[in-house]
């Protein structure tokens, strides 16, 4: 059964749907959101709260990014690996 939480970012109410396996996540990614927001914040005093949102969401992409790629190599390396078994 889901359950609607309510998130407030930048002043904002947003109603969002999660299953009790989901709360967790959640709660931890809004944690994160909230704290990756107050930095742009410091670093962009001047920016609109749409702004924020989205320089907080290229910041927050760009190691999932390096992250898939760096999984890549190392799969790329693995399969290479694999084929050179005797």
């Amino acid at each position: 059964m889901s359950d609607v939480r309510v998130l407030n970012i930048l002043g904002r109410d947003y109603s969002i749907r999660a299953c009790a396996e989901e709360e967790v996540v959640l709660a931890q990614a809004m944690q994160l959101l909230q704290v990756r927001v107050q930095e742009s914040q410091q670093r962009f005093p001047h920016a609109s709260h749409q702004e924020l949102l989205v320089m907080t969401a290229l910041n927050l992409c760009v190691p999932l990014i390096q992250q898939e790629q760096r999984l890549a190599a190392s799969l790329e390396r693995i399969n290479r690996q694999l084929v050179d078994l005797p």
